[in-house]
């Protein structure tokens, strides 16, 4: 078998891609130094760049391919030949035949450098080898073909569980999974437990993904080790918990809120990732209409007065107030919010997190704040009508009030307020604005594919009009290496309805809705499709997610 060429580190060519600096590389170089270690894990394990930056540096410096060049990926044990070599040693030395192509052995390996398995393969079977990168957690996929051990794990016996949760396969296996998440752009990764299953799926671009089944006798010892992180007591599993991980993962600082629940297989646990200030957008970035985005900068300026963003779970509306608290911060302005939880921790706004367990609801913390002197309050979320009223009383009383409501629509949003309780006259005089939002994913500009022959009546019947469907190009998703399923990112869609003098009227004379609605679209409001018939119109996504993200 050949040498391989070592020439060139691989810390120079992470530098040369901008992927560390230098200084990053010398504190690197120093803890290598001093315990010892391959440099690329040293600078995964301090944070400074990703399992998939080292893996891609590498290849290109040994020209040796990564595992997704292999045809295909064995799924089974009778697909797999061994060599006549015993499975615990494949699993002992971390490599695997993936089998032969033009007259080599193909061997999946986390460690290209490591000659003796290499060599030793190599003598065996005397075949050439060619060594091919794989990830750990492709690897470690791959090993458990050979492995039919099954054993569980005593779950009751709290100091075994504690001692696997901090043995150093867990460790890493947690943290590679937090760092693929990242790679992946995820919202949230979910650690899920079914009879004879053991799955992890990650939430991308609004959509789910299964990226992993570790094995369920991995699953107590990984949970374990997620409740470690995060301050949770890993001895008891028949209630739901919460924490928060904060952490440094590829040069970001990592906010995690994690939340456990019992099942009938064993416990559930989902991570939800937050980039912390950094990822906090400003509204030029939410992907909004022009016209819309003035009209939001020219609200925001007012001194009283409700904004709220409305939509289901995970429509983006948090990123949306963030991003107005964003454009008000200023040392002349005091901003305190309230919140279940903190989602992202600003340094010059007052964050106070809701604790229901000790009394600390929205309606209570908000009467206390009310008494900060503060100039702009922003409200996690509209529950009920206590929290209802003071937020319309704070409007009233020199307060700009920023909060959220899950609501289908802006119209809907004023039926559901006078629902809680709040007089209609009330809301006509607090209620400035209402933006109803959702989050159709992104195509990607790489491979998006053209629409050919889409009948005129079929476009007509999903909102075209006749003069935009003359120079109308359609597009749907494709797939290709920098894009899940032909998408890419996520857009806004949006429905933004200033309550007008004529609207104020109406909802004092109980007009319901649908007669605001439209009002509406008599003053020229586009409603949540017509904004996503647009952004279908530029190309930006697709017809199916137009009717995903629009159907009630």
């Amino acid at each position: 078998m050949d040498q391989i060429d070592t020439d060139d580190r691989i810390g120079a060519l992470l530098v040369r891609a901008n992927i560390i600096d230098s200084n990053a590389l010398q504190k690197a170089l120093t803890l290598q130094k001093q315990y010892g270690g391959r440099l690329g894990e040293v600078l995964i394990n301090q944070g400074l760049c990703s399992e998939e930056d080292v893996l891609s540096q590498l290849s290109a410096q040994l020209h040796l391919p990564r595992l997704k060049d292999w045809q295909e990926i064995p799924s089974d044990l009778s697909k797999i030949n061994l060599y006549d070599i015993n499975p615990d040693w494949w699993n002992k030395q971390h490599v695997f035949p993936l089998g032969e192509k033009e007259n080599q052995l193909w061997l999946a390996t986390h460690d290209v450098l490591d000659s003796f398995s290499l060599e030793t393969i190599y003598k065996i079977t005397q075949k050439d080898i060619l060594p091919v990168i794989t990830g750990n957690h492709e690897l470690r996929q791959l090993l458990s073909l050979l492995s039919s051990d099954s054993t569980k794990l005593d779950i009751t016996d709290e100091n075994l569980l504690q001692d696997l949760a901090i043995g150093a396969p867990i460790i890493k296996f947690v943290n590679d999974t937090i760092q693929r998440a990242m790679d992946s752009h995820a919202s949230d990764i979910h650690f899920e437990s079914y009879q004879g299953i053991f799955r992890i799926r990650f939430r991308v671009d609004g959509v789910m993904h299964e990226v992993d089944r570790p094995g369920t006798n991995m699953q107590p010892a990984i949970i374990s080790r997620l409740k470690l992180m995060s301050g949770l007591d890993i001895s008891e599993t028949r209630l739901p918990q919460d924490g928060r991980i904060r952490l440094r993962v590829g040069g970001i600082d990592l906010d995690i809120r994690v939340a456990t629940s019992p099942g009938i297989a064993g416990e559930n646990i989902v991570l939800r990732l937050l980039i912390s200030e950094g990822g906090i957008e400003q509204i030029k970035d939410l992907g909004m209409h022009k016209d819309h985005s003035d009209l939001i900068h020219k609200l925001l300026t007012h001194t009283n007065g409700i904004i709220l963003v409305t939509g289901p779970t995970g429509s983006g509306k948090s990123t949306s107030l963030y991003s107005f608290l964003r454009h008000l911060m200023g040392d002349e302005r005091k901003i305190i919010t309230v919140e279940d939880p903190v989602e992202y921790q600003i340094s010059g706004i007052t964050q106070i997190p809701v604790n229901t367990e000790i009394g600390l609801s929205f309606a209570s913390i908000l009467r206390s704040v009310l008494r900060q002197d503060p100039d702009i309050v922003m409200i996690g979320e509209i529950r009920d009508k206590e929290t209802a009223e003071i937020a319309v009383q704070a409007a009233l009383t020199g307060h700009l009030v920023l909060s959220t409501l899950h609501t289908n629509s802006a119209p809907e949003t004023l039926t559901r307020l006078n629902n809680m309780g709040v007089p209609a006259f009330n809301i006509a005089s607090s209620v400035h604005l209402i933006i109803a939002q959702r989050l159709a994913r992104r195509l990607c500009k790489h491979c998006k594919v053209l629409v050919e022959d889409i009948p005129e009546k079929v476009l007509l019947q999903l909102g075209f009009t006749k003069d935009v469907i003359e120079s109308l190009d359609l597009y749907e998703p494709n797939g290709c290496s920098k894009c899940a399923n032909g998408y890419k990112g996520r857009v806004g869609i949006y429905q933004v309805m200033p309550i007008s003098s004529t609207m104020e009227t109406m909802i004092m004379n109980g007009d319901n809705a649908l007669d605001i609605a439209k009002q509406a679209q008599v003053e020229n409001i586009s409603d949540l499709r017509q904004s996503a018939l647009e952004k279908v119109r530029e190309g930006v996504t697709s017809l199916a997610e137009l009717e995903r993200v629009t159907k009630d």
